[in-house]
């Protein structure tokens, strides 16, 4: 069995994995945000004391992804804990290039710390290894292997030279690192999971066309914070999942991009997954019609009050509640 938690990290990606094997408890990270100066995954890994990790994911190099990795790093130094693997996108070509399109001073302060947290862990870490969907599957236990899906190599050349036209002025418009954002399947012989940070559309054009989820899904995440840019129609719209299958979306208060989008919203929900959010916000908000504040709501009487008013005035999938669209997530899956 596995256990994939969502931690709640505002607009971001922040994911545990844990699994058992050989009476051994096993950790995986997938990503890791900053919330409000906290770090929710460090303070999990203070919890939790252990010795080693199982591995690093960073699924791609946006700021949302990796602002809290550089404390993890750090945190492994001084505990001493072991990384049996550190798989990332930061080809070696793509991150010199990066820096010179950086956006903030905070984000090139906090870049300058992650490599030079990276640097310090590096004896730590067994094993770096770029993400491609040719590399072999990791065993995560004798019945569940953990692969990539996305991004293909073929993504990294295209970017490099989009990259080089950028950084020679031939072209002006930003380059989208989403485009190596992984795509995660963990699966067993009957059924799988599926992690997509923020792949874009042509990823899941490669997978639906090289037919390469041909099992039952029992977990989705979303891809890119619910941004309607994102979803490919006819790959969701064809996948084999069970009854009411989770469907979560990372989500925070950011005005700029205003996600998640309320058709992506609504697509999930008419495609019968069950909606979860780690914030109400947004399209979330508005597909559900949750009243403003909602969302910070502590005292748990109030809450069912405003839930059981929501289900007489609203559209609210009985498969949803507020404590659905709000927090950290935990799943078992795989079981």
């Amino acid at each position: 069995m596995i256990t994939t938690t969502f931690k709640n990290v505002n607009q971001g990606d922040s994911i545990i994995l844990e699994w058992s094997t050989n009476e051994k408890q096993c950790i995986g990270i997938i990503d890791c945000n900053i919330k409000d100066k906290e770090n929710p995954i460090l303070n999990y890994l203070k919890e939790k004391k252990p010795t080693e990790l199982e591995f690093i994911i960073l699924s791609h190099f946006h700021f949302d992804h990796y602002s809290g990795l550089a404390e993890i790093f750090e945190f492994c130094v001084q505990q001493k804990i072991k990384i049996k693997k550190f798989y990332h996108t930061i080809f070696v070509l793509l991150y010199e290039n990066y820096n010179r399109i950086l956006i903030s001073k905070k984000v090139e302060r906090e870049t300058q710390r992650f490599f030079e947290s990276y640097d310090l862990v590096d004896h730590l870490i067994e094993d770096s290894i770029e993400i491609s969907h040719h590399l072999a599957p990791l065993n995560l236990t004798n019945k569940i292997n953990l692969s990539f899906l996305a991004p293909s190599g073929n993504t990294y050349k295209d970017l490099i030279k989009q990259l080089a036209r950028k950084n020679n002025k031939i072209v002006k418009t930003a380059v989208d690192m989403n485009k190596l954002s992984t795509i995660i399947k963990i699966e067993n012989e009957l059924e799988c999971i599926l992690l997509t940070s923020d792949a874009v559309k042509d990823s899941f054009k490669k997978i639906k066309k090289n037919n390469l989820i041909n099992k039952k899904i029992t977990l989705v995440q979303v891809p890119h914070h619910g941004s309607w840019h994102n979803i490919y129609e006819p790959f969701w719209n064809d996948l084999i999942k069970e009854k009411n299958c989770p469907a979560i979306f990372s989500v925070g208060y950011e005005p700029k991009d205003k996600l998640p989008n309320e058709q992506t919203v609504e697509f999930f929900s008419n495609n019968n997954f069950s909606i979860y959010s780690t914030n109400s916000v947004f399209g979330i908000e508005s597909y559900f019609k949750i009243p403003n504040n909602t969302s910070i709501i502590s005292n748990k009487s109030i809450l069912l009050n405003s839930f059981s008013s929501l289900k007489r005035r609203s559209n609210l999938n009985l498969n949803n509640n507020l404590s659905n669209l709000n927090g950290d997530h935990s799943f078992n899956s795989l079981i």
